[in-house]
């Protein structure tokens, strides 16, 4: 009988150290990362090491309508500088062609069954989804609530990955009203009586989370809304946005830990940043820290300025992600110049609404929704 040798790559593979094996194992892409677990045990432990984990590349992500039709999940190297936003099949969630996508949260997507209270929280990168159990109310308002490292740790425990849901009921007093949340640690909705601050009817509806809390921009007066996710009583404290007036929707994003805000006036696209810890909004002050003109976003591009539209922020470095002539360009604030574009397949249009930079050890360990409550498909 023959005897099978072992192929000269894996022993060269088993001969690198680990400095080497890291230094290669950073320049793959992450689902190529995730797959080399598996060549060998000492590869498995150099990738699940949380230095290597600290070094990898953030991944980009969008949720984007193609001409119209329902709702994609698309995600490209963010450390590429450019290239082709690459689609995700959704065909593992079951329910995909009875629910809509409701919101999304740094990578985690909450859809819930059209006509019911049914709602389920999808990873489209790791193939896993929850089916929560249902609220004892109807939402007029829901919004996902996921951070993937918290206090800044890029590698955190699964236990400290937990996502909450957060449903507006519509049941208003005259500044507050009941919010009732979900929480993956508890898997159970709990419901609270909370005072905003400002009436109801002042929530736009454009909220952001962050660090524990959810951001609601409000209007009359212009305000942010700061919902302490993780306090049992959801207390709230509200900051007034700049008074300069602004054309069309802000939107509030954070980087380097701060809370800024984002918001269009005239040709110029304006981000103010809070000067002092965001704990405590009432007391901070807003300080503009970059004007844009929006016609050196669009340049290149085959549309003009009303087709520039702000996404995110980089959650480190001075650098905004903006939809622009049917692409997604990394633009930088400091030097002012695009420094990275990804499009969809040619010929395609594609308008983005979401987007988000998240660490890829993310993909790379247990995934929030890997517990009793969750199917999971293998790629």
């Amino acid at each position: 009988m023959a005897i099978l040798k072992r192929h000269p790559s894996i022993e060269t593979a088993r001969s690198l150290g680990d400095d080497m094996l890291a230094e290669i194992i950073l320049r793959l892409p992450v689902k190529a990362v995730a797959r080399s677990r598996c060549v060998s045990k000492g590869w498995c432990a150099t990738i699940s090491d949380g230095y290597l984990r600290r070094r990898l590349p953030l991944q980009l992500s969008v949720v984007y309508f193609p001409g119209g039709r329902a709702p994609r999940f698309a995600c490209a190297d963010a450390a590429s500088g450019g290239g082709l936003l690459e689609d995700r099949d959704l065909g593992f969630f079951p329910f995909l062609d009875g629910a809509v996508v409701g919101d999304a949260c740094n990578g985690l997507l909450l859809f819930r069954t059209a006509g019911t209270a049914r709602f389920y929280v999808v990873d489209p990168v790791t193939r896993r989804w929850a089916a929560l159990p249902p609220p004892s109310r109807d939402a007029r308002l829901s919004m996902l609530a996921f951070d993937p490292s918290p206090s800044g740790d890029p590698s955190p425990s699964p236990a400290r990955r937990g996502y909450h849901v957060v449903n507006f009921t519509g049941r208003w007093r005259e500044r507050g009203g009941e919010v009732e949340v979900f929480s993956s640690e508890a898997w159970a909705w709990a419901a609270r009586d909370v005072e905003f601050g400002v009436p109801p009817g002042a929530l736009s509806g454009s909220m952001h989370f962050h660090g524990g809390a959810v951001y609601a921009l409000a209007s009359d007066p212009d305000c942010v809304v700061r919902m302490d996710v993780d306090d049992p009583e959801l207390a709230c404290a509200v900051a007034e946005l700049p008074a300069e007036p602004e054309d069309g929707d802000g939107r509030l994003a954070h980087s380097g830990g701060r809370l800024h805000y984002v918001a269009r006036g005239g040709a110029q696209l304006k981000v103010w940043v809070l000067d002092d810890d965001d704990s405590s909004p009432a007391a901070l002050r807003w300080r503009l820290k970059h004007a844009v003109k929006l016609d050196a976003v669009a340049e290149g591009g085959h549309g003009g300025d009303d087709d520039v539209r702000f996404l995110a922020l980089h959650p480190e470095k001075d650098a905004a992600y903006i939809w622009s002539a049917w692409r997604l360009v990394e633009y930088d604030l400091t030097r002012k110049e695009v420094t990275g574009a990804w499009e969809f397949g040619e010929g395609e249009k594609n308008r983005v609404v979401k987007s988000w930079l998240v660490p890829s050890s993310l993909y790379l360990s247990d995934c929030p929704l890997a517990d009793a409550h969750t199917a999971h498909v293998q790629c």
